[in-house]
């Protein structure tokens, strides 16, 4: 199963009970311009916690406030790591709970002075309970458990295979020298064999790499360009080695030394299967996964709570459509222009440009994202809600061919109309 990646950043667990709380009665406010509150009857508690039930036991009361023993383990949890030894054992419990103690008091003080009302106190706690919100939805009540099934990620596998190829890699043992003239002695000697002339006899006598020489001149495994620790110019040496076939070469040079090398083994490059290639899969397609169910959220939530832009964004105000796509057209910078396509789509639905938006917007997508899926999901879209658009014939042969790289990288022009 696919480990569960988060496409946003991950809920914070902060003081945000309080915050949460006032969102019970956060929609009420005072009458009159200027004189607006969050709540005529603010609702602070609980202070900590989970919100679950607790039958722990007090472990202290703030005048109305109870803390429990559950209260100070959830909040020892949330503090920080580099924090939390300083809290540890009966001494660092005591110094926690004081420190508990103390926002209770702080918290009683600002609501008994109404300190929620203020304007800019105001705003950080609306702030907080919308983005506290906000990243529960994408995190709960979107993300969570949510994960490409196994036929969805042998799809994509299938789809992308020439993506998933195994790396040729050589295992291979070298004897390093200073001057051409040594790896040539040391080489001859290995060509002539017999007694005192094997690997171990030569290396031990003629290398000058110490580090290789505690592992019988070992370089183990290597692809062509990887990088090998303990040798100098190690790029040069395995862009060199890798073209080498198995058995012994005459000394090459690289980074000011010569090398003897053997190659012991070979793995020629390969397809690789769908079980080596599935950490890869799941690098690969998360991202646009995660985005697609997002964004079909948000488009079918829009349908469930219609959404009517007035004012200086009512109809025919502002910025038209027409004059959206020009700007989107002149934006180089991928995702903004996705962005403002998208915008033509959500705000503008019936016009003209609506389904030239989401035609263009998969053409950029295609050049942007390593999972063409999420072309294919602004073309789904756009042959769904216009399937008389002039383009609708163009977006079916576009998503049809999404897989074959012959259309999306046609040699020639020619090739393209064929």
């Amino acid at each position: 199963m696919f480990a569960v990646r988060r496409l946003f950043v991950s809920l914070l667990i902060i003081s945000s009970t309080v915050l949460l709380a006032a969102c019970q009665e956060g929609s009420s406010s005072s009458a009159g311009a200027g004189s607006r509150t969050i709540s005529k009857n603010f609702q602070w508690q609980p202070m900590f916690g989970d919100g679950t039930n607790d039958a722990s036991g007090a472990v202290a009361r703030v005048g109305e406030v109870e803390i429990t023993a559950r209260d100070l383990e959830l909040y020892f949890d949330e503090l920080p790591s580099a924090q939390q030894n300083r809290f540890e054992g009966p001494d660092g419990q005591r110094l926690l709970l004081k420190r508990m103690i103390e926002k209770v008091l702080m918290v009683q003080g600002a609501v008994e002075n109404k300190l929620y009302n203020d304007p800019d106190v105001a705003r950080t706690i609306i702030s907080q309970r919308r983005n506290t919100l906000e990243l529960a939805m994408l995190n709960y009540g979107l993300l969570r458990d949510r994960m490409p099934s196994e036929d969805q990620a042998r799809e994509y596998f299938m789809n992308n295979r020439s993506a998933y190829r195994q790396m040729g890699i050589v295992n291979a043992r070298h004897i390093e020298c200073r001057t051409r003239d040594d790896a040539e002695k040391a080489y001859q000697r290995l060509v002539e064999g017999g007694k005192g002339n094997d690997w171990m006899s030569v290396m031990a006598a003629m290398t000058v790499n110490e580090e290789s020489k505690a592992q019988e001149g070992s370089v183990g495994w290597f692809n062509q360009g990887g990088f090998i620790p303990f040798i100098s110019g190690s790029e040069d040496f395995t862009n060199e080695a890798y073209g080498l076939d198995v058995g012994l070469h005459p000394p090459f040079l690289t980074a000011n030394r010569w090398h003897v090398v053997e190659i012991l083994q070979r793995e020629n490059e390969r397809p690789m299967t769908f079980s080596e290639a599935r950490p890869k899969i799941e690098q690969d397609m998360l991202p646009a996964w995660q985005d697609g169910l997002v964004k079909d959220y948000l488009l079918s939530a829009r349908k469930e709570h219609p959404v009517e832009m007035m004012g200086d964004f009512a109809p025919g105000k502002g910025l038209t459509a027409e004059e959206l796509f020009s700007r989107a057209m002149a934006v180089s910078d991928p995702g903004r222009k996705i962005e403002l396509l998208n915008l033509i789509h959500t705000d503008y639905p019936e016009s003209d440009r609506a389904d030239d938006a989401l035609f263009m917007a998969a053409t950029v997508a295609i050049d942007t994202w390593v999972d063409v899926k999420v072309a294919e999901r602004y073309l789904r879209i756009m042959l769904q809600e216009y399937p008389d658009s002039e383009l609708a014939e163009d977006a079916k042969f576009l998503k049809d061919n999404l897989y074959n790289p012959e259309v999306l990288n046609p040699k020639s022009m020619e090739e393209f109309n064929k």
